[in-house]
């Protein structure tokens, strides 16, 4: 097993070509469809939470003798919201961090560090990506060529501390779109809750038993969810933070060592991440990639600065 002192990046013109290459974009087209599949468990997951917010107060007001049978239901699901759902939902998660992992290896030439036992097999990888002949036309169509902001004229080791600065800080600035929606969407769900058991002259043990019992479960499920979310974006900025520092020499310059140990708590914090939902993805991608691109070109320009 190969160690990090091992490790040499290979030239940025050489890393730019490798992630155009046929098997770069079937691991990259591979680990977006399982990342997929994940939200698709943790949609049904959230859809179930969600019904179960909207219908309960309804339901326990109108019915009141069926508030306790409305809390029973909500805490059905949050258990197997927690057990069944996620269980699926983190499984797949890891093949997906384990086939991203394989592309940034297979871009960045690093040796493997551990056998990861989620990994895919190669037909399972080829059998979710397409046939060959079709895995270019598909990149081109999802807009996945050049994933990585290289740049020829740096350094082997620049190019990759930068392209793993971008993917930590790329994905802390969706994480935390993503929290503040929900901590939008939640504090709005409770003032309306609120709000109508007001106009509606509830009196307090009726919002307590028809309101606020039988959406308690969902709440505090939100609620967990979004504090992982900040937490998962948190730890991505520190990351990233400390890339930078480096990049621009203040932390000191890049080591070889650096970037594998980098790339091992990338694959740490994937595998633990909350999933962002499509929509998301897709509503800040372009300014994201903009950004991106902008912040890459800086960070280039300060590393030679620093002479590296």
């Amino acid at each position: 097993m190969a160690t990090p002192a091992d490790y040499q990046p290979p030239s940025s013109s050489a890393m730019k070509v490798r992630q155009n290459e046929t098997q770069a974009l079937r691991l990259l087209i591979a680990q977006r469809r399982w990342y997929r599949r994940a939200k698709r468990w943790l949609a049904v997951r959230w859809i179930g939470m969600i019904i179960i917010g909207l219908t309960a107060p309804v339901i326990s007001v109108i019915w009141p003798s069926l508030a306790v049978a409305a809390g029973a239901v909500a805490g059905l699901w949050l258990f197997l919201g927690r057990t069944v759902l996620v269980l699926m939902q983190a499984s797949i998660t890891a093949k997906a961090a384990a086939v991203q992992e394989q592309l940034d290896f297979h871009i960045f030439g690093m040796p493997r560090t551990a056998d990861r036992s989620t990994l895919p097999s190669l037909e399972e990888i080829s059998a979710i990506a397409g046939p060959d002949d079709e895995v270019e036309a598909i990149a081109a169509k999802e807009e996945l060529l050049d994933w990585y902001p290289i740049n020829d004229a740096d350094a082997g080791p620049v190019s990759v501390a930068i392209a793993q600065r971008a993917n930590a800080s790329y994905t802390d600035s969706l994480l935390r779109t993503t929290a503040i929606v929900w901590t939008v969407a939640t504090a709005a769900w409770v003032i309306v809750l609120v709000i109508v058991s007001l106009l509606a002259g509830l009196s307090l043990s009726t919002f307590l038993l028809g309101i606020a019992l039988p959406v308690l479960p969902a709440f505090l499920d939100v609620v967990q969810y979004v504090v992982g979310v900040w937490r998962s974006a948190r730890d991505r900025a520190d990351l990233a933070r400390t890339i930078a520092g480096h990049l621009d020499g203040s932390a000191g310059p890049v080591q070889a060592e650096d970037l594998v140990v980098w790339q091992d708590r990338m694959y740490e914090l994937r595998r633990a991440a909350p999933e962002v939902p499509d929509l998301l993805y897709k509503l800040k991608r372009k300014v994201n990639e903009r950004a991106m691109t902008s912040a890459a070109r800086q960070l280039s320009d300060k590393a030679k600065e620093s002479g590296q």
